[in-house]
């Protein structure tokens, strides 16, 4: 099932993880953190496709996403297009205040609509 995400909240961060590599051009991928609005659960980036779509480290932007057809290797993929400029402070909570508050969408399970909640989440909402 293709599913469009049709705006989300993240910061773009460097994938700090043991498998993580650089691509072809030595570029280490990033991974797209989540803050508001509805997000797929598999939103890492080549270091490349990152530096074109004029994304950034630290930076937060607004983001959308379309789902490709499935990968036979690696299974469910995405498209990703930041759909503004690098947010300030206040443009970040009025964007999350626009997209509503932050669900992740496991798309590894066989439904696709169920919300993955990973690890330590749970504690900061009690918090």
């Amino acid at each position: 099932m293709n599913k469009r995400f049709k705006g989300f909240v993240a910061k773009v961060e460097v994938l700090k993880s043991e498998r993580a590599t650089e691509d072809k051009n030595g570029l280490m991928p990033v991974i797209l953190i989540g803050i508001a609005g509805e997000i797929p659960s598999r939103t890492v980036i080549s270091g490349t496709v990152a530096q074109r779509m004029g994304i950034y480290e630290g930076d937060v932007y607004l983001f959308q996403a379309d789902e490709l057809e499935e990968d036979a290797m690696y299974g469910r993929q995405f498209t990703f297009m930041a759909i503004s400029k690098q947010l300030s402070a206040i443009e970040t909570l009025q964007a999350g205040d626009f997209v509503g508050k932050l669900k992740i969408i496991n798309v590894d399970a066989l439904e696709s609509s169920d919300e993955f909640i990973p690890d330590g989440v749970l504690e900061l909402d009690k918090a």
